[in-house]
């Protein structure tokens, strides 16, 4: 029964690869009466044999009528599927052990409604309908439990629509760009500098002491901002202090010794937050990677990314 099994996924990865986004055709688009179907082609078996054994013509009309009822069904419920696109949306990354909505959304490029298009992931299914020439989104809700680059299994997505005996479905398998982080988990440590694990500006120079401005980038909170050197025409400026000018935090790799490689990735995450929390200026250490001190959203995301994809070098 394993060897059927293995057999039947292998044809299904080389009919349906791993894609960025599926568009349903002839190809990948299977159909067979539902349960319900097959108890509809009973009951028209037995009218046509009860028409048969009396001789009754509208027995047998109606028989042959429900017949072509079930013809014409098997078209409308493919065509429900057929043409449709399935693609994943862009998603905030997450902790691991946080819940992940990963946005699915379905393009329809007819001029017809697509009715009661069911899509099943992990046990849990949600209905959408598609209007005409738009795209409509369903979310999946899916429990992280390791970091990286989120890797969706098979979807099965289906319809039965519209008379319910027919059920017509895929199995897309789709590329997400959907990253998790590593779990936050706080450990002190002193840093390769020499400076004490908190990452705190050293007596006599608080995060709050001006230092100087520089050139604004993306991704700087607002209050940072100089918003009366930009008023005065000087352009987009960034507000520094002692504390973030003078004595960087780095968040070091080798600071970490003697811990797992996931607990302490953990870590410097941990500490990657609370450094941004505080306004204190950080970097990071790795052993194939190294990201100069800054702050700021767009810094703490290009951390937690290489963080998140260690061992693979992030593109900066």
């Amino acid at each position: 029964m394993l060897r059927i099994r293995n057999h039947v996924i292998g044809w299904q990865d080389r009919r349906q690869p791993a894609a960025n986004s599926e568009l349903f055709t002839q190809r990948n688009l299977y159909i067979f009466p539902a349960r319900e179907g097959l108890r509809f082609l009973v009951v028209v078996f037995l009218i046509w044999m009860l028409g048969t054994i009396y001789e009754n013509n509208l027995v047998l009309l109606l028989a042959f009528f429900l017949v072509a009822v079930f013809v014409s069904t098997i078209f409308s419920t493919h065509a429900n599927l057929e043409g449709l696109s399935i693609r994943v949306g862009d998603s905030d990354p997450v902790f691991a052990g946080d819940e992940l909505q990963v946005p699915l959304l379905l393009e329809n490029k007819s001029r017809r409604w697509r009715r009661r298009i069911f899509v099943r992931y992990e046990g849990a299914e949600h209905v959408v309908d598609v209007p005409p020439s738009a795209e409509a989104t369903t979310h999946l809700r899916i429990s992280t439990n390791e970091r990286g680059w989120l890797k969706l299994g098979r979807l099965r997505v289906y319809t039965r629509y519209p008379l319910g005996v027919l059920h017509a479905w895929s199995w897309p398998l789709l590329k997400s760009n959907c990253l998790v982080y590593p779990r936050q988990i706080e450990r002190d440590v002193t840093s390769s500098d020499g400076s004490d694990s908190s990452g705190l500006a050293p007596a006599g120079r608080g995060i709050d002491d001006f230092a100087g401005l520089e050139e604004w980038q993306p991704g700087v909170p607002a209050q940072r901002i100089a918003w009366k050197q930009y008023s005065a025409g000087r352009g987009m400026l960034e507000k520094t202090f002692e504390a973030q000018a003078g004595n960087p935090t780095w968040i070091d790799w080798d600071a970490y010794d003697g811990i797992s490689t996931e607990d302490r990735l953990s870590a410097m995450c941990a500490k990657a937050v609370q450094m941004e929390s505080i306004g204190q200026s950080y970097g990071l250490k790795l052993s194939n990677f190294r990201l100069a001190p800054s702050q700021g959203e767009r810094h703490l995301r290009q951390l937690l990314t290489a963080l998140a994809i260690y061992p693979e070098v992030p593109e900066v």
